[in-house]
C-alpha cells in the first residue's frame, strides 16, 4: 500500500513533467523553482574578506546546467576559486577557457546573482599558494564537454579538484555518471548533442546507445560532492535559509 507522502513523490501523470520519467528528476525541478525564483530571506550584507583558495559555488545560466541539476539534485552547477589579488578578488573558473574573471561579474552571470562561499579552515597558506599556482598553470586549457579526466580539458569541478590536489589536499568524490542519476531526458538531450564527437566513441565507431554506456561508466566529480565534502565550511551564501529542508524532501523522494 503506498502512502501519501511516496504517492506525492511518484505523481507522474501532469503534462508538464511528461518525458521526466523519474521522481528524483520532478523534485529536484520542483526545488528549483523554490530556491531561484523565490526570495531568500538572508543577509544581504557584503561577502567577507576572501582568500585564496576559496571556492565560490553558482547556479549556471548553461544549457548544460539542467541537467547537472538534476542529475547531484543540488543547485550548485557551476564553481571556481578566488585569488586574493592585493585585494581585488578573481575568480579562477574553468568555462568556455580556463581564465580569471573578476567576482562580481562572475557572480552576476549566474541564475538571480546567488552565490555560496565554501572555505577549507585547515588550508595554510602555502598550500593555498599551492592550489592557486596549480589553479593558473591550467590558464588558456578548452572546456571539457565530455566531464573526463584522460584529456586536456578542464570542467569547472575538476579544475579545484586537480588544484588542491596539487597541494596534496584530496576533495570531493570520483563517482562513476551511472551512480548520479544521468539517466533521465534531461542528460540523453545533452549527449544527444554532444556524443558524436566523444574521443572514444568516434574512434571505435560507437552508436548512441553504445556511446551513451560509455559515458555513464566515466567517473566525475561533482561541484555537489566538493560543497558536501566535510573539510568545507559555508562561510556566505544568498541561498535562501530553507535550501537545507527543501534539499533533505528531494533526497527523500529520489530514494522513495
Amino acid at each position: 500500500m503506498t502512502d501519501r507522502g511516496d504517492y506525492q513523490c511518484r505523481y507522474s501523470r501532469l503534462r508538464p513533467w511528461r518525458g521526466l520519467r523519474s521522481a528524483k528528476i520532478r523534485a529536484v525541478l520542483l526545488a528549483a523553482v523554490f530556491i531561484l525564483v523565490l526570495p531568500d530571506f538572508q543577509t544581504r550584507d557584503g561577502l567577507p574578506q576572501l582568500k585564496d583558495g576559496d571556492l565560490v559555488f553558482q547556479t549556471s545560466k548553461s544549457s548544460q546546467s539542467a541537467a547537472i541539476f538534476a542529475a547531484t539534485a543540488n543547485v550548485f552547477t557551476h564553481m571556481g576559486i578566488v585569488r586574493n589579488d592585493h585585494g581585488r578578488i578573481l575568480v579562477i573558473e574553468a568555462g568556455a577557457k580556463l581564465r580569471e574573471i573578476p567576482l562580481g561579474a562572475w557572480v552576476q552571470r549566474g541564475v538571480l546573482g546567488r552565490v555560496a562561499v565554501y572555505r577549507d579552515p585547515t588550508l595554510t597558506p602555502e598550500q593555498a599558494g599551492t592550489v592557486i599556482t596549480a589553479a593558473r598553470a591550467l590558464l588558456g586549457r578548452p572546456y571539457d564537454i565530455f566531464f573526463a579526466f584522460d584529456n586536456d580539458a578542464i570542467y569547472c569541478s575538476e579544475l579545484p579538484y586537480l588544484a588542491y590536489g596539487a597541494a596534496g589536499i584530496a576533495i570531493g568524490r570520483r563517482e562513476k555518471v551511472r551512480d548520479l542519476h544521468f539517466d533521465n531526458a534531461l542528460v540523453r538531450k545533452l549527449i544527444a548533442a554532444r556524443w558524436r564527437n566523444h574521443p572514444r566513441c568516434k574512434a571505435e565507431g560507437y552508436d548512441f546507445e553504445r556511446c551513451f554506456q560509455e559515458i555513464l561508466e566515466q567517473e566525475v566529480v561533482s561541484p555537489a560532492s566538493i560543497a558536501q565534502d566535510p573539510r568545507f565550511r559555508r562561510i556566505w551564501s544568498n541561498f535562501p535559509l530553507w535550501w537545507g529542508p527543501v534539499a533533505f524532501v528531494v533526497r527523500a523522494c529520489a530514494i522513495a
